[in-house]
Formats: C-alpha cells, sequence, structure tokens
C-alpha cells in the first residue's frame, strides 16, 4: 500500500507526464540492475549482472570395454551395447553445444574425449563422430586404466583450462538446451550467490529419497534447487579444481576401498561452495531405472540422440 506522502507525490508526478513504480529489491546480489519491462514473470526482480564465461572446456571420460565400472555383471536397462550408448551421449552433448552456439552462448567451448582403451573400431566411430562437433575436438587414449587412472588425468586436464570445466561422463544422455543452459545459468547463480558454485546437471533421484530443505534458484530458463552431493559429472570453474585439488585427488582413489565415496571426498567441497542441480534435468544417467530423472520422456531423448547414417 503507497502512503500518503507517496501518493501525493504520484499524483504531482502524472500531472506532468510522469509516474512513481515500485520496483521490488532482493538482495541476491549487491551490482543488481531492475528487471522492470523484462516481461515473462520476471518485472518484479532484478536483472543479475552475470558473471563472464571465458571458456566452457568439455572433458568427457569413456571405456567402451566394460558395460558399468565397478558393478559386476548387472546390466544397464536400455539393454544395448556400450559403444552405442556412448555414441548417442556424446552426440547428444555435440548436439547441445550446436545449439549453444547458434543461440549466443560466445564462451570459448572445446570437447576432449579421454577414452580407456576401448576397441579400435569403437574409436574411429568416436573420431569420426568427433569430426561433426562445431568446437575444436580432441580424442586422448588414457595412459592409465580404471576409474582413478580416469578421474586422475581428466582432473589434470583440467587444470588447463582458462576457466570453466564440466568432467562429462560418457553413460549421461544431454537435453539439446543443456550447455546452452549450464554455461548460462553457472554464469547467473554464481553473480547471484557471489561466489564459485558447482553444478550438476543431472536432476538425480537420489535427491529425493530423503526428505532435505533445499535452496531453489532462478537459473537462465529453469530452476536450480541446492543439493549437497553429485557424481564426478560435474561443472566447476578451474579456480575451485585448484583450491580443492587434495580432495579431487582422493576421488581418484574411487573403488579401490568401501571408504572412498563421493561423500568422503567431492561431497564435503559443497559445504563451502554450493552446488545446484536443475529442475527438471538436462542430463541423465543412463545405467538403470532407478538412475533415470523424475519427469523426462527418456524414449524421446533416446531417438533424438541416434546417429545420422
Amino acid at each position: 500500500m503507497a502512503k500518503p506522502l507517496t501518493r501525493a507525490f504520484r499524483f504531482a508526478l502524472n500531472k506532468i507526464g510522469y509516474d512513481l513504480l515500485r520496483i521490488q529489491k532482493t538482495n541476491i546480489h549487491h551490482e543488481a540492475k531492475s528487471g522492470h519491462g523484462r516481461g515473462g514473470g520476471f518485472d518484479a526482480f532484478e536483472t543479475i549482472v552475470p558473471r563472464e564465461i571465458k571458456s566452457f572446456d568439455i572433458i568427457l571420460r569413456s571405456c567402451a570395454r566394460v558395460d558399468i565400472l565397478l558393478q559386476g555383471d548387472r546390466e544397464r536397462f536400455i539393454g544395448v551395447k556400450k559403444s552405442e550408448l556412448i555414441l548417442r551421449c556424446v552426440n547428444s552433448v555435440i548436439r547441445s553445444i550446436q545449439h549453444a552456439q547458434e543461440n549466443g552462448v560466445d564462451a570459448k567451448i572445446s570437447l576432449v574425449v579421454l577414452d580407456d582403451h576401448s576397441m579400435p573400431e569403437f574409436v574411429e566411430q568416436l573420431k569420426t563422430l568427433l569430426a561433426t562437433c562445431p568446437c575444436p575436438t580432441k580424442y586422448v587414449g588414457l595412459q592409465g586404466t580404471g576409474v582413478g587412472a580416469s578421474l586422475k588425468e581428466a582432473y589434470e586436464l583440467g587444470r588447463k583450462s582458462e576457466d570453466v570445466i564440466y568432467f562429462a561422463a560418457d553413460d549421461y544422455l544431454h537435453e539439446q538446451s543443456a550447455i546452452l543452459e549450464i554455461i548460462q545459468s553457472f554464469a547467473r547463480l554464481s553473480a547471484t550467490m557471489d561466489s564459485e558454485i558447482a553444478l550438476f546437471p543431472s536432476d538425480y533421484p537420489e535427491s529425493y529419497r530423503t526428505v532435505i530443505p533445499a535452496t531453489i534458484m532462478l537459473g537462465s530458463h529453469r530452476h536450480w534447487r541446492g543439493i549437497g552431493g553429485s557424481t564426478g559429472a560435474d561443472v566447476i570453474s578451474v579456480r575451485t579444481l585448484n583450491k580443492y585439488w587434495d580432495i579431487y585427488m582422493a576421488f581418484t582413489e574411487y573403488g579401490t576401498s568401501a571408504d572412498i565415496t563421493e561423500d568422503t571426498t567431492i561431497n564435503k567441497i559443497y559445504k563451502e561452495i554450493p552446488c545446484f542441480a536443475p529442475i527438471p534435468s538436462l542430463s541423465v544417467h543412463f545405467q538403470h531405472y532407478e538412475t533415470l530423472s523424475p519427469y523426462f520422456d527418456w524414449k524421446k531423448w533416446w531417438e533424438a540422440s541416434a546417429l545420422e547414417h
């Protein structure tokens, strides 16, 4: 409700052709500007001056030799060879990169596939697919072998990045808008929080198995939920990687002991660096039915990722 003095002042301004409008103020960012006139339900908010993203380097770990690492003979729900799954997942990333570049993302994007001794025939298919990518790509054969070696070499490559890194995995299928939204939401949420952040692009069902109060933020196109844990398929800055290097190195021992888990390593980082996941999901873990994100049409995503022959 306008106070009497405010009403009188507005009345006087109206007489000479002006008006006095109330803009809701928030304290989410000290450099925020008025969002009045933006439309789309954002008139009540201040716009956010996003953090600059200089580069966005995708380091994708792949291995077609083993269907599911560290899970014995348990099969994936999709019922296809791991090689086909990887090619579709990589193709979904390539399609998403193209979408981002066609829709105003000017950050330098690169894609590196770090492969753990896959069969020669598959490697050739993978290299052929990478040749269709609209950004610089590179195929790198892993020096060691196994989850730990793959993580370690991925992190070592990540240290050469200029800015933001996505440590992608070969069994996550991506929405077409994923890369666009990851980059723009990283910029927005980092500015909103005025701090380093981490993103986990999958709305993982594990987040709903216990009731935990969560922070809900506005990303570029959808809401993002504060979470306390992720897999190794996360998005961080090179500054975060270097600051918590010892913890990331501890995570590279994953699989060697039951004591080495996300909770005992990388999830500790999120107590200091806020981590967010999209609602609904931008990437989905195509492993088991219980790892599929809610509220998405997996068959539609799967069909969209098919390679052209």
